[in-house]
């Protein structure tokens, strides 16, 4: 005991120092904050927004790419350049150039200052986060170090929940980010270091420190694909975002959370909140593959995202260095980010298989840093190989047992059979294999149907992509100009998720077929061979049947095209990626005709099942009369 009968662990807490401490404790949180406001509520979303009408849906890869590639770079600049003795105005130049970047993407007008825009955003979010953390491991006090990242971290997720943030215009939540990186500024100069960093021990090994890497590569994969799904799913995004009580519980689930994960840190917990985190994020993605309506999803993955956050600054603080923080953020922030998102972009869901490799990726990783690989591999493989089959079957069947109860509701059986005639070959072609008998004695009622107002059903799982019958199903004729089929947005609408519900059914359709209908299409040929196309011909049925993917012009830039993730083939300025050219160096006639009569599987390139073998032929020759090269210089 020294003198005065006063712990010495607690004579810093005593008189000026105390008082330091306090400082640059406040300090700390409040960079913190400051640092995921500009993140979750600019970088990630009102930055796309801002941008989205300037480059177009067919344009936001190509900046997400840009911000991707900033971050990264800027992530690795912070880890060369990083000093302890200029930390503090390197922290304000990255909150200083953070603010900037804010204020001015109003004005990115043009899609070069749009690409422009989000790299620099992407290099100062990348330089500040890296910064930061090397910064926070010399000033806050290492007995709370957890909990004050946590009360940072929850404090920047809880006011970016709000309704009044979470609600405005992306222009004003640019706005708001930008004032919050200017309070910035002025708090890394009241950031004076408190500590010297502690001396990189077992946690921090080169080993431990990429199998850090690792953990969170899986956990951010898991978290963008899951936000990109449930923003790009407006069922989802209702359930999960929608309405002041909905914001106002998030906000104090992600503030509760990130003081959880705070607590463990500071009791010597690691892998715990890891695996707190990926469980929570795991079980919230199957719900949500299964409709669960209820609250659990949405408290879970907010809990998981808070966790997994406030330990992601955790570590990459600790005292590996600047470049443990350059690999975390770099390579699991942005690369991790890129990856769930191209995922989600794709797939548009987060595929169950995927949530088993994650779990078996994020157990590994901490099996090895805990040397226990044994006995936890072995215990992720039999929870993988009796559960995830079954979470897969569950969330399908469910989904698809309530979307045929919406076919039945909505009367689609008075419009459109699923019953391809086995002796018709016309019918083969158009709708898929035949099926030996329409009636299903499992399933009742049958649903063969006796009209065909539309096209036949029976295999529409293997002819239509997901996202095509949605778009279909939302605007009929904005993707068939002569549909006479009604509009179902209605089933899209509220918390009913009865729409996607219809759409899992409807790809459920033809699954056991796909394989036959996939030797159909790449042996047709027309009978007598493909004729002589009429150009004049051709064009008038380019525009009623392809100008609303494809454009008028063929440049990909139709109506329809700002609606789909994937974008339009451009018939001009690029090859045709799928059809070989001929010796004119124009696409050859009969695999071009077979991508017009049946599309394009796994795209939403969809068939003209319906045309005549003329009809094609006229589409064949206008296609390749079109003048190739940028239009601009002809």
């Amino acid at each position: 005991m020294p003198e005065g009968g006063i712990p010495t662990e607690l004579k810093v807490l005593r008189g000026p120092e105390q008082a330091v401490s306090l400082r640059t404790s406040v300090a700390g949180i409040m960079a913190i904050t400051a640092t995921y406001v500009y993140f979750l509520i600019f970088a990630e979303f009102a930055l796309i927004e801002l941008m989205r009408p300037v480059v177009g849906v067919s344009g936001l890869r190509g900046l997400m790419g840009g911000l991707g590639v900033g971050g990264i770079a800027g992530s690795l600049l912070a880890a060369a350049v990083f000093r302890k003795s200029i930390q503090r105005y390197l922290l304000g130049l990255a909150f200083l150039g953070c603010s900037i970047s804010a204020f001015a993407a109003p004005f990115a007008d043009r899609p070069f200052v749009a690409s422009m825009e989000a790299v620099v955003v992407g290099v100062f979010c990348g330089f500040l986060t890296v910064t930061l953390a090397c910064v926070l491991g010399t000033v806050l006090p290492a007995r709370r170090f957890g909990l004050c990242v946590g009360i940072g971290t929850g404090l920047a997720y809880a006011l970016c929940n709000l309704p009044i943030l979470f609600a405005a215009s992306p222009t004003r939540q640019g706005l708001a980010a930008g004032v919050f990186c200017l309070l910035g500024v002025v708090v890394s100069f009241a950031l004076a270091p408190a500590r010297e960093p502690e001396k990189a021990g077992v946690e921090h090994s080169r080993l431990v420190s990429w199998l850090w890497v690792v953990v969170f590569v899986f956990l951010i994969w898991l978290d963008s694909a899951a936000f990109f799904v449930i923003q790009h799913t407006e069922s989802l995004k209702r359930l999960t975002w929608e309405g002041g009580w909905v914001l106002w519980g998030n906000a104090a689930t992600h503030l509760l959370g990130a003081l959880l994960a705070g607590w463990l840190v500071d009791r010597g917990q690691r892998a715990l909140p890891a695996w707190a985190a990926a469980a929570g994020l795991i079980v919230a993605c199957v719900l949500l593959e299964q409709g669960n309506q209820g609250a659990a999803p949405r408290l879970l993955y907010t809990t998981g995202v808070s966790i997994y956050s406030t330990l992601l600054v955790v570590q990459a603080a600790g005292p590996g260095g600047p470049w443990q923080a350059g690999r975390l953020f770099a390579l699991a922030g942005w690369v991790g980010s890129a990856l769930g998102i191209g995922m989600a972009q794709d797939l548009a869901r987060v595929p169950v298989w995927f949530l088993g490799v994650a779990a078996l990726g994020i157990g590994a990783a901490l099996a090895l840093r805990a040397r226990r690989l044994p006995r936890v591999l072995l215990w992720l493989a039999g929870l993988m190989l009796f559960t995830v089959p079954g979470l897969w079957a569950e969330s399908s069947s469910v989904l698809i047992k309530r979307g045929r109860e919406v076919y039945i509701a909505e009367g689609c059986i008075h419009c459109h059979s699923q019953f391809v005639r086995p002796n018709v070959a016309l019918d083969v072609e158009r709708w898929g294999p035949a099926t030996p008998t329409p009636l299903d004695t499992k399933l009742q009622p049958p649903l063969p149907g006796n009209r065909r107002q539309g096209p036949d059903l029976a295999n529409v799982g293997n002819r239509r992509a997901r996202e095509w019958q949605r778009l279909h199903l939302i605007d009929p004729q904005a993707v068939t100009k002569k549909s006479r089929m009604p509009s179902y947005a209605r089933l899209f609408e509220g918390e009913a998720m009865d729409g996607d519900a219809l759409l899992e059914y409807l790809c459920s359709l033809g699954v056991d077929t796909a394989e036959e209908r996939r030797r159909f299409v790449a042996a047709w040929q027309p009978e007598g061979g493909l004729p002589r196309g009429d150009v004049l011909a051709g064009e008038k049925l380019y525009h009623q049947a392809c100008a609303n993917c494809h454009g008028p012009s063929g440049l990909g830039d139709g109506a329809l095209a700002t609606k789909m993730t994937m974008r339009p083939a451009d018939l001009v300025q690029r090859p045709l990626k799928r059809v070989p050219s001929g010796a004119d160096g124009r696409p050859a006639d009969l695999e071009l005709a077979r991508l017009i009569k049946f599309g394009i599987e796994g795209t939403l390139m969809a068939g003209h099942e319906y045309l005549q073998t003329k009809e094609v032929a006229d589409l064949v020759a206008f296609i390749q009369a079109l003048p190739k090269g940028d239009p601009a210089k002809r």
